[in-house]
C-alpha cells in the first residue's frame, strides 16, 4: 500500500476518533404550553400539558404542597407556631386507682433513643402533666367512685419549635395486692401536633407511624394489648396483675424544623414517548407548576426546566 496513502487515512482516523467524544449528549429540544391556551382552570378540571420537542426524561411538580421544584433541595424550615392536642379516656378505675394520676406526659431533649430502662434513666424527662397552672390535664378520677374520665388539653409547643426532642407517655400504677381486680385501661386518641410553617398548616395525628411511638416496659408483664397504631396510644394490662405497673411509650426524635425535600413525579422515561401530560387540581389557589427535561447517559446530563404559573379557581355552579 503506498505509504503516503496509509499515511493519510491514518489523519482521517484519528480526527474521527478527536470529533467524536462519548461522552457528549445531546442538546435539549424541549417546550410545554397549555393546550388551547387555556385562560381558566378550575377544581376537578382536566389540565392538559403539550410538550414539543422529546428529550429522554421528564419529571413533573405540580406546584402543590410537598410538589414544588423551588423546595426539591429543601431540608429545614422555618416554623412559626406549633402546638401539642390530645384526649386521653380512663375506664374501670377501681378505688386504689381513683384519686390519682395513672397516666403522665413527659418531654426530654436529651434521650440518647435507646428504647431500655438504662436509656430512659439516663434521660432528662421534664413532666409536662400535673394539677399546677399550666401544667397539661390528665385523668384522676377524683371523686366517690369515679370509675372514669374523659380529659382533654391543648399546650403551645412553640419552645420546641426549633429543638429535637422527644414526647413519652407513662403509664404507673401501684400495687393493690388487696384488689383481685385489672387496673384502668386508658386510651390517647385522638394526639395531634399541628405546626405552621410558611403560611401552611401541617398536621400529625398518626402514633404509629407519624410519632413513632415505641413501648418500654420497666415494671409488669409484657402484654399485646399495651400498643401504638394509626389512632391511639393503649395502656391496658391484659388480666389481673395485682403489681406495681410502670410502662412508657415514648415517640422517635421529633424535629418540627426537619422535613423531607420536595418530590416531582417522573412522567417520562427513554423507551416511552410523551407529547401531553394531564393533571387535575383538587383544590384552589395559584401554583408555578415546574417541568424538568433531560437527556443523561452514563458520563453526562443536559437539562432544561420549564415553569408557568397557574390560577385554579372554584367552580361556582
Amino acid at each position: 500500500m503506498n505509504k503516503r496513502f496509509l499515511y493519510s487515512l491514518l489523519l482521517m482516523a484519528g480526527g474521527l476518533f478527536v470529533s467524536c467524544d462519548p461522552d457528549k449528549v445531546d442538546d435539549i429540544d424541549f417546550d410545554v404550553n397549555l393546550r388551547n391556551n387555556a385562560q381558566e382552570v378550575y377544581v376537578g378540571d382536566e389540565v392538559v400539558f403539550d410538550f414539543s420537542g422529546n428529550p429522554d426524561y421528564i419529571v413533573f411538580y405540580s406546584g402543590e404542597d410537598g410538589k414544588k421544584y423551588a423546595n426539591k433541595d429543601r431540608l429545614k424550615v422555618e416554623v412559626e407556631s406549633m402546638k401539642l392536642s390530645y384526649t386521653i379516656k380512663q375506664q374501670y378505675t377501681e378505688p386504689p386507682y381513683q384519686n390519682r394520676a395513672s397516666i403522665h406526659i413527659y418531654i426530654s431533649e436529651d434521650f440518647n433513643g435507646a428504647y431500655t430502662a438504662d436509656g430512659i434513666n439516663k434521660a432528662t424527662w421534664v413532666e409536662l402533666s400535673g394539677t399546677e397552672e399550666g401544667q397539661l390535664k390528665v385523668p384522676t378520677c377524683t371523686g366517690s367512685n369515679v370509675r372514669a374520665e374523659t380529659v382533654s388539653d391543648e399546650a403551645d409547643f412553640s419552645t420546641y419549635k426549633d429543638k429535637k426532642f422527644f414526647l413519652a407517655f407513662r403509664y404507673e400504677t401501684p400495687e393493690a395486692p388487696e384488689l383481685n381486680k385489672d387496673q384502668p385501661r386508658i386510651d390517647v386518641q385522638p394526639l395531634t401536633l399541628v405546626k405552621e410553617v410558611e403560611g401552611s398548616i401541617i398536621t400529625m395525628t398518626n402514633p404509629s407511624k407519624e410519632f413513632g411511638f415505641n413501648y418500654v416496659y420497666l415494671k409488669g408483664k409484657t402484654q399485646k394489648n399495651y400498643g401504638a397504631d394509626d389512632s391511639k396510644l393503649l395502656f391496658q394490662p391484659k388480666e389481673t396483675q395485682n403489681e406495681e405497673i410502670d410502662v412508657w411509650a415514648i415517640s422517635q426524635q421529633m424535629d418540627a424544623a426537619s422535613v423531607a425535600p420536595d418530590q416531582g413525579e417522573p412522567i417520562k422515561a427513554l423507551d416511552m414517548k410523551s407529547p401531553s401530560y394531564s393533571y387535575t387540581y383538587k383544590s384552589p389557589g395559584e401554583y408555578t407548576v415546574t417541568f424538568v427535561a433531560s437527556n443523561t447517559n452514563m458520563w453526562n446530563s443536559e437539562s432544561a426546566v420549564k415553569e408557568m404559573k397557574i390560577t385554579v379557581k372554584e367552580r361556582v355552579e
